[in-house]
């Protein structure tokens, strides 16, 4: 009877949504998600690859059959929600984007949710019209946790102004699990979380209720501990390891410097500085023009619906843009630098300027002027997505990358051998070869006379992929200049290209500024050989077992060499069960969140 109601319930919005008159502007909404899921799914597929792109694509491989905590860098739930993704999808590029996919495109409906909060439907339209054709959240659709964590920031944002309104403890406790799930995620979301406190606060003052109450403290700690929950398994990873190697992760060691950490880490960038120290670093603060450079209507026309509301003295509206805007950014520019984690901006830019577009088309008040002008709005983002700043390039042409995955899942066998030119960088290696059987060229010869000194009784036909770097230069950034590095590899290619069949050229276009308007020219970036040789199929196996890459084994299979391996006991093991159950109850709430957000249109 249960099931029954709740079903009944969900039919009846559903019908409400569609045809009721009053749910006019949701259907709107729902055109602007569904084209924005067009654009983000182009992306998906399109896009390039970027260095950190590469790596959590490839370090999510295994990783729900490891059962580790975390990770070297970043808490574990985006990379067990990528993993469970190519269980069911396969190892491709489209799968390892599915839920940057999803959070993307939901984000659309959070940001008209926050809007419809602080303002009306209609501004709540507009602010969702800029984040569905924004350059910057559209070309995040790659392997990196931004889009989800602000998508689980933000809906809980949302849900705490719920609270703060209705004073509705449930509220609270949904908004503290998706603050939970975000922290899971990735490390920045306590920027979010003070800012959503900080808001609460002023929101408290200004319609004069009181601050601190007795229900209000035990709220503030039921709240916290909420969050703190979701913190178990990245906290208890980084005591185990602590304990057991007197090391911590990277992000760890940029708070509590651990000598045997900073050891480890010497070479990663930023590892020579802390986060304290870095916020008085006028060097950090660079991104401060960030969504005039990738998006210079969405910038303009926010700076306008700032200046509106500071003209208007629209208090809460204006203390929530702000709030939101300075805290994240100061506290982002002490942590990282990198524009990727900057997309919060662009949240915060998509309500100010749907306030400015609402204002403009409403003194305006013609209705074919303000049709043309949304028209020659989207027209513009849709070209500027064509222009990439701090996001990978290739939006309306598939790139390389993407092209030569699809190759190698589409023709690769279970029991086939890549071998990779060592002009290929690392981890675009790694991502390109998962979850496939590889070496690089320069380790097949060793592995072939190996194999030929043991029993060839076992010896099966196996087919060989050699991908070649035709460009000599394919990720690194200096081995083109390395003219050795570049005769050897020609030197074993050559011996191969003798005794192999070219399969397959991978072909994409070289461009400067947009894609769209600029001069491209097509090159060859890879070239596929192929061949087979009898090879013992439990040693081309065993390759899976002799590659890591940032301290992370190949496919998590050689566990026995992993930096972060640890030992529990006694109580530690229950505290380490606990945790693990807490990633896949996240993973649930996670999948769940994203139907949930429907519910509240």
């Amino acid at each position: 009877m249960v099931e029954e109601g709740i079903f009944s319930k969900g039919v009846e919005r559903i019908l409400t949504l569609f045809y009721a008159r009053e749910k006019k502007i949701q259907r709107w909404l729902l055109i602007l998600v569904f084209v924005g899921f067009i654009l983000r799914l182009i992306a998906a597929l399109h896009l390039n690859t970027l260095a950190d792109d590469m790596l959590y694509a490839s370090q999510s491989a295994g990783i729900l059959n490891s059962n580790i905590l975390s990770t070297h860098s970043n808490p574990p739930l985006s990379f067990y929600l990528t993993d469970l993704a190519y269980k069911i999808i396969g190892y491709t590029t489209f799968a390892s984007r599915l839920f940057q996919l999803i959070a993307g495109t939901l984000l659309i409906i959070v940001v008209f949710l926050i809007t419809k909060k602080l303002f009306n439907e209609r501004v709540a339209l507009a602010a969702a019209f800029f984040a569905t054709f924004s350059n910057f959240m559209v070309r995040m659709t790659f392997n990196e946790q931004s889009l989800i964590v602000f998508f689980f920031s933000f809906f809980a944002v949302y849900l705490g102004m719920l609270y703060l309104d209705s004073k509705n403890k449930n509220w609270l406790v949904f908004s503290a699990i998706l603050f939970g799930m975000a922290l899971l995620t990735k490390y920045n979301a306590p920027f979010i979380i003070l800012s959503f406190l900080i808001y609460g606060i002023y929101f408290l003052k200004i319609n004069k209720e009181k601050i601190l109450n007795k229900s209000r403290i035990k709220h503030v700690i039921l709240f916290a501990v909420i969050i703190l929950v979701f913190a178990m398994p990245f906290i208890a990873f980084n005591y185990f390891i602590y304990k057991e190697r007197g090391i911590v992760d990277v992000y760890f060691s940029r708070l509590l410097p651990v000598e045997k950490a900073q050891n480890l880490y010497q070479s990663l960038a930023g590892q020579d500085s802390s986060f304290f120290s870095n916020l008085f670093k006028p060097a950090v603060y660079n991104n401060y023009n960030l969504v005039l450079k990738s998006d210079l209507l969405l910038g303009l026309f926010a700076i306008a619906g700032i200046i509106i509301m500071a003209r208007q003295k629209i208090k809460l509206p204006l203390a929530f843009l702000i709030i939101f805007l300075l805290i994240p950014f100061i506290l982002q520019s002490g942590g990282s630098n990198l524009q990727k984690h900057f997309l919060f901006m662009h949240v915060i830019f998509s309500i100010a300027a749907g306030y400015s577009l609402e204002k403009m088309t409403g003194k305006i008040d013609n209705k074919k002027i303000n049709i043309a002008v949304i028209a020659i709005i989207a027209i513009l983002s849709i070209v500027n997505l064509g222009t990439a700043y701090g996001t990978p390039t290739h939006y309306f042409h598939s790139s390389e990358n993407a092209q030569l995955k699809s190759y190698i899942n589409q023709n690769v066998g279970d029991n086939d051998l890549i071998l990779l030119d060592p002009r290929i960088y690392s981890a675009k290696g790694f991502w390109l070869a998962t979850d496939n059987h590889f070496l690089l060229l320069s380790e097949f010869p060793a592995f072939y006379d190996y194999q030929k000194n043991i029993t060839q009784e076992q010896n099966t036909p196996t087919d060989i992929y050699i991908v070649e770097c035709v460009i000599d230069d394919c990720g690194w950034g200096w081995v083109h200049t390395n003219q050795e590095l570049n005769a050897s590899s020609e030197a074993i290619l050559n011996t191969f290209r003798e005794n192999a069949g070219e399969v397959k050229s991978i072909e994409s276009y070289d461009y400067t500024g947009n894609e769209l308007v600029k001069v491209k020219e097509k090159k060859v970036k890879y070239m596929v050989y192929k061949m087979t040789l009898m090879l013992n199929p439990e040693l081309v196996k065993y390759t899976n077992r002799v590659h890591q890459f940032y301290f992370t084994p190949y496919l998590y299979e050689n566990m026995e060499q992993y930096v972060y391996s640890y030992e529990t006991r006694g109580m530690e093991r229950l505290l380490e069960k606990i945790s693990l159950g807490i990633i896949y109850l996240s993973i649930i709430l996670a999948i769940l969140s994203f139907l949930a957000v429907f519910f509240l249109l």
